[in-house]
């Protein structure tokens, strides 16, 4: 009996399995999601394992909602799984501190048709699917699955005019994100402004507007935010979010590590006097960018 135990203790511990992206970007629906899995020896002696040809024999990935629901598997995987074939491997021999890795398509293994935030879990089979025991993976990736907005030249477009210089998020702290925001609106840089704005968020943040927008359909909800982009430029809605200000004060900023609050006095010149209103911008954290949700306006009257 004990030495059943000390067996199963020792193959617990004979390696560890960390998964991480291979490639971090955003991710739509059909998307390729590069995962990467690292086996690592963390023994005093050799540990061997078998690697199939074929990876699906040799690892799960697995993707749920945060209510904790599977996403369905994809086709390629239930048929690879469910088809009589040969089997081809090779046997992997890892010393002590050695690690060996590999990188998988999750996109392959379950079906990312959802928009939504997920959670990526994963396994390894040391003696491949069919035999032993698993390995699962010590951590787990937080996957989110953004709406298909490439045909929306507003949101997509991301030369930046005055530079010729493409545009890419980076992980600006929330005040520079805003900061960032307004001087574009100045500019009336339409591409770099909405390159910090979640434009899902911003819709959803009106009750009428998101009732009516779970309504729709995946293809009409991707419509409805194109057009919710052309709208913000034009001023058709939320027209104090997209009114151009002759100038700015930074007040307070407070965030934590997912959500944040930026406070700024906005000016805006007229002909005799210049109104000053404060706002509010609500931002949160996804894949180390802070994005603009959704904001507050109140009026602090005129100079």
């Amino acid at each position: 009996m004990l030495f059943c135990v000390f067996g199963t203790l020792a193959f617990a511990q004979a390696a560890s399995l960390t998964i991480a992206y291979e490639d971090k970007a955003i991710y739509v629906p059909g998307s390729e999601v590069l995962v990467k899995f690292t086996i690592r020896n963390d023994t005093g002696r050799t540990y061997r394992f078998k690697l199939a040809e074929n990876r699906m024999f040799s690892v799960d990935l697995e993707v749920f909602t945060l209510t904790n629901q599977a996403l369905p598997p994809a086709r390629q995987f239930t048929t690879q799984r469910t088809s009589n074939q040969q089997l081809y491997y090779r046997d992997v021999a890892l010393e002590p501190g050695e690690e060996f890795s590999f990188v998988e398509d999750l996109s392959d293994y379950v079906a990312l048709e959802r928009t939504g935030v997920f959670v990526v879990r994963a396994a390894f089979y040391p003696e491949l699917v069919t035999e032993g025991p698993e390995l699962r993976a010590s951590n787990t990736l937080s996957l989110t699955i953004q709406p298909d907005l490439r045909g929306n030249e507003l949101v997509q477009a991301r030369i930046d005019q005055a530079t010729g210089a493409i545009l890419e998020r980076r992980a600006l702290p929330p005040d520079e994100v805003v900061e960032y925001t307004i001087r574009a609106l100045q500019d009336r840089a339409w591409n770099r402004y909405f390159l910090y704005i979640d434009l899902e968020g911003l819709l959803l943040s009106r009750a009428d507007r998101a009732r009516a927008y779970r309504r729709l359909s995946e293809p009409d909800q991707r419509a409805r935010l194109e057009l919710f982009a052309e709208q913000l430029q034009n001023r058709i809605t939320d027209p104090q979010l997209s009114a151009v200000p002759s100038d700015y004060e930074m007040i307070r900023t407070t965030y934590d590590p997912v959500e944040g609050n930026v406070i700024m006095d906005l000016q805006f010149s007229n002909p005799t006097f210049v109104e000053v209103r404060r706002y509010t911008y609500f931002l949160r954290r996804r894949d180390s960018v802070w994005y603009i949700y959704d904001y507050a306006v109140t009026n602090l009257g005129t100079e």
